[in-house]
């Protein structure tokens, strides 16, 4: 593996596949990425969003190909988002506050676990 490199965590404050949010982390060594992996932190994006929705760290596996999605969430997005973690959505919410009340509820879950 090359380092620099990122590992990801869900949830975390961008969006992400399988309607989840993630976080990066950099790592620069082998140590590093070691004891990221071992807190939790993921080789690939869809490993990490695959693990938070089944609700447990699964053991790293193989790097997998995915096709990265940088283009904002959309409102459906965030709709079904939403729905998923439990949240009451008041349909005059703009983006911007529909996208920080789903990173705060999923931030609160994530604790709470």
């Amino acid at each position: 593996m090359e380092f620099p490199t990122f590992v990801y965590r869900c949830p975390g404050p961008h969006f992400g596949p399988l309607g989840t949010t993630y976080g990066t982390l950099d790592v620069d060594s082998q140590d590093a990425l070691d004891a990221a992996l071992a807190d939790g932190w993921h080789l690939t994006l869809s490993e990490a969003a695959e693990a938070f929705l089944r609700g447990h760290e699964p053991v790293p596996a193989a790097v997998a190909t995915e096709q990265d999605d940088d283009a904002p969430p959309t409102r459906d997005e965030m709709l079904e988002q939403a729905k998923r973690i439990g949240l009451k959505v008041d349909r005059r919410w703009s983006d911007e506050t529909l996208l920080d009340a789903i990173v705060r509820r999923m931030k609160e879950q994530e604790q709470s676990t």
